[in-house]
């Protein structure tokens, strides 16, 4: 009976993701330079379209990681280096931990020993002094949880490690350390009470996990959630930080097929797209629209698929594969997409995808972008309104049609950037109210109707 209820709700969820409003995604932005590789990519984003993005560059194949950090929004010769510069040190897999500090790997005291080490800096890419973390024999595969519960996971020597996380002033500490598994363990990763990595068993690849339930404060014995023998590329949901408990859904590839499992106890959901056009898939990421729709739900999947040589980003806003967008459609092999919180401004929320690109030899990190709109999510819930024509056309009127009792105050219509550019007010008591859009350019717009009801946000569409 569970399980049918689970299924019964995910595929509502899935129906009512359907309708959520977005932009077209951006064509695709190149973030580095193409002459050096370049990976990994991590973003913090502080609001209003003020971001940071760090990420590994190494100048040749047998070259030395540096940590590097740019502005996505700004042009590419503005990156710099922001942690490197020594002959015979590694530095890669940055993470950003509260919003100041920044996690690394690298082998500053052994060429053949990684620690973890931290830094921490400020939004125009300057840098403390560095202090380290971990002094075990082989730290790797760090991953961060979230910023209202601070834990971090990373693997030493095949073995699982678990920690929690202290700010003593420009300083972090990891506190309560525990070895959850042990021997073949690789790529954990974590939310706030959660943890998954993968265990390597006779051979064969199995997602295991651990957890704590509320009151108990320990990790629970470790647990499979999928057993078979070619899991790889476990990822495990993004979303906003400062809103709490994201839930930990996780996604990975295997037999080219796409993995999805909620909460352990609930399905797993064996996705084979089955595009027409594409025959492998790849490297699967998901990111958490749960702070718009309160659904708990991914809203958002990306993968690489490929098709002969070629591998292409691809991209949905619901739960199903039933219609993918390609984001890069060209002839170069396109790989490790991620999906990051972009900014949030009024009305929508941005939203990056990066990824890397095989161009001329080199790597190079490419972003593309996309606006959800808060209230052509919510529009489900609050069916206090209808308005048509939507899309509406030159020499045609908004008609704005109230619930029974409802009565309208005013509206205002919004470019998706926040700037007003029109406003009308509405005597009381008329059960159908018009808006001539006047000279407006074809696009997308937000609607904000105030009624008697409340406010009510929706996505308006102009031919």
């Amino acid at each position: 009976m569970k399980k049918a209820i689970i299924f019964s709700i995910i595929i509502f969820i899935s129906v009512s993701l359907k309708s959520q409003g977005y932009q077209t995604w951006s064509d695709p932005i190149a973030l580095t330079d193409s002459l050096s590789f370049n990976s990994n990519p991590t973003v913090i984003n502080y609001g209003w379209g003020n971001s940071s993005i760090f990420y590994e560059k190494r100048q040749s194949l047998s070259g030395n990681r540096e940590i590097w950090w740019k502005n996505p929004y700004g042009p590419i010769s503005e990156e710099q280096v922001l942690i490197g510069g020594f002959a015979e040190i590694d530095y890669r897999n940055p993470k950003v931990i509260n919003y100041n500090f920044l996690i690394f790997e690298c082998n500053a005291t052994n060429n053949d020993k990684y620690d973890i080490f931290g830094v921490k800096f400020d939004e125009n890419g300057l840098v403390g002094n560095s202090f380290r973390l971990t002094n075990t024999e082989y730290d790797e595969n760090s991953f961060y949880g979230t910023s209202t519960s601070p834990v971090c996971c990373w693997e030493g020597e095949g073995d699982i490690f678990v920690a929690n996380i202290e700010s003593i002033q420009d300083t972090l500490q990891f506190t309560n350390i525990e070895i959850i598994d042990t021997a073949n363990c690789l790529e954990p990763v974590c939310k706030s009470n959660f943890i998954a990595w993968r265990k390597v068993e006779n051979g064969e690849s199995h997602i295991y996990y651990s957890e704590i339930e509320y009151p108990s404060t320990q990790w629970s014995d470790p647990d499979t959630i999928i057993q078979t023998n070619d899991n790889t590329n476990l990822s495990i949901s993004r979303a906003i930080d400062y809103w709490g408990e994201e839930g930990s859904l996780l996604c990975w590839q295997s037999s080219d097929s796409i993995h999805f499992s909620g909460t352990p106890g609930w399905n797993i959901e064996i996705i084979t797209p089955g595009i027409e056009g594409i025959d492998h898939y790849y490297e699967p990421t998901s990111f958490d629209l749960d702070f718009l729709t309160d659904d708990y739900f991914p809203g958002l999947c990306s993968f690489a698929g490929e098709t002969g040589s070629i591998r292409d980003i691809y991209i949905n806003d619901y739960w199903f594969f039933s219609n993918p967008v390609n984001i890069t459609n060209d002839p170069e092999v396109n790989k490790n997409p991620e999906l990051f919180f972009g900014g949030e401004f009024n009305y929508y929320y941005d939203v990056f995808n990066i990824w890397q690109t095989e161009k001329n030899g080199y790597d190079v990190l490419y972003m593309s972008t996309a606006s959800y709109l808060l209230g052509a999510i919510n529009e489900n819930k609050s069916p206090q309104i209808e308005i048509s024509p939507n899309p509406v056309s030159n020499n045609q009127n908004i008609i704005i049609s109230p619930a029974e009792n409802i009565s309208i105050h005013s509206a205002q219509i919004y470019f998706v950037s926040g700037k007003l550019i029109l406003e009308t007010n509405f005597n009381e008591g008329s059960g159908q109210y018009e808006i001539d859009l006047g000279n407006a350019l074809p696009g997308v717009y937000l609607i904000k109707v105030q009624t008697s009801n409340g406010e009510v946000v929706r996505k308006l569409i102009k031919k």
